[in-house]
């Protein structure tokens, strides 16, 4: 099967690694291609080195900017309608909001490749005026990644239990989980104690880590707050933030200090390739606040292969991720809901170790890459097949 992907942006950020790693677990048995966006000027692009690493066959000469522009967005749709003419690919996977739009203007004029659509929101597919028009254009399938991305998506749309509706008309959906490298993040792989010292814990330290970008979205002044709380009771805890942002001073360094908390709060900056996982291994437990733009929360997943337990709010889609009990807790989203989480995480040992087992088992059961992949290469079979014998037909096509 001949596989075009496009992704919108030229930032290793949000859904690019999921898009990514699903292009190249499918170039083992198929014939794939993956277009990406043109970096600004006196930029890079961060994906593309990503793709040669994956031996991902990428091609350049599109803009696929992130957000839509009239006259970049023609253009970029009449450079596809001539790769259609040259790859001729059954299967054309949108994974942004504009790389749909484009997508759908050059499978439209073409009548060449089938549209699959993965919606990443944890909301799923936006039922706004301009997303239902262009999957009116062209969507032959949707894939989503939790069940309340599901729901919500027939909310809107209406459909079944595996379709949903496009203009009156019934498109493939399924569910598909978020998947991680196995491999890579298994905690087997490194030294528990190497990776405690690199970060700054000590041994009798309780290292609790939150990964994430440090926006003013991302509710660390909750965190904080209930920190401070926990750490009075249980010197021992110490709150691990990995990740950095461009108001980091502001959200996060500045209130350490303000707050005398400056002991008791690592702060270690954006990891790069082996370092993150390691540090993940010298960790007791994880947090997971707020959803950034990457509906699959590919950063709690990667977590809980590493056989972390993890403390989550209600915000969907993270109570789909983690089994309440079983490998974390959901929590109330508040400085006391947070402080309930920490205080059981820190004085309980035993429920670490149990919810660590459960997430790790969880994650070899549900997030295995390999396993999506397949899954992703099983729905695309049922999109050719639909669209060959369903009343809309794709008769160009």
């Amino acid at each position: 099967m001949r596989i075009l992907h496009l992704f919108s942006n030229w930032k290793w950020t949000g859904p690019a690694e999921p898009a990514l790693n699903v292009a190249w677990r499918q170039c083992a048995d198929h014939e794939v291609l993956f277009l990406s966006g043109e970096p600004s000027e006196g930029a890079q692009s961060r994906i593309v080195p990503e793709a040669e690493s994956r031996g991902v066959p990428h091609r350049a000469g599109f803009l696929l900017g992130k957000h839509a522009r009239f006259r970049a967005n023609r253009e970029d749709a009449r450079r596809l309608a001539g790769l259609l003419e040259e790859f001729r690919p059954e299967i054309v996977h949108a994974h942004m909001d504009n790389d749909h739009r484009i997508a759908s203007m050059a499978v439209a004029r073409t009548g060449i490749g089938h549209l699959v659509r993965t919606a990443y929101d944890a909301r799923g597919l936006s039922g706004g005026f301009r997303t239902r028009r262009v999957a009116r254009r062209a969507m032959d399938g949707l894939i989503v990644n939790s069940r309340t991305a599901f729901d919500t998506t027939l909310h809107q749309y209406g459909g079944s239990a595996s379709s949903v509706s496009v203009g009156g008309i019934p498109r493939p959906m399924t569910l598909i989980e978020g998947g991680v490298d196995l491999v890579r993040f298994d905690s087997r792989r490194f030294d528990r104690t190497a990776g405690r010292e690199r970060i700054g814990l000590a041994p009798d330290d309780v290292g609790i880590g939150i990964v994430a970008r440090v926006q003013g979205h991302r509710r660390f002044e909750i965190l904080l707050e209930a920190h401070a709380r926990i750490v009075r009771r249980h010197p021992q805890l110490k709150l691990v933030v990995i990740g950095r942002g461009t108001h980091i001073k502001a959200l996060l360094l500045d209130p350490i200090e303000r707050m005398g908390l400056a002991g008791s709060v690592i702060s270690t900056g954006y990891l790069k390739h082996d370092e993150y996982p390691s540090a993940l291994a010298g960790l007791d437990a994880s947090l997971f606040l707020v959803p950034g733009s990457d509906g699959t929360c590919r950063a709690l997943r990667e977590q809980m292969a590493m056989g972390l337990p993890s403390i989550v709010t209600p915000r969907a889609p993270l109570p789909d991720i983690v089994e309440e009990g079983s490998s974390g807790l959901v929590v109330e989203e508040s400085a006391d809901g947070l402080a309930a989480g920490l205080e059981r995480m820190v004085a309980e040992p035993d429920l670490r170790a149990r919810m660590g087992q459960g997430a790790a088992d969880a994650a070899r059961r549900r997030f295995d890459i390999d396993s999506q992949a397949a899954a992703t290469t099983a729905f695309y079979g049922t999109v050719i097949e639909a669209a060959r014998t369903g009343p809309a037909g794709a008769a160009s096509r």
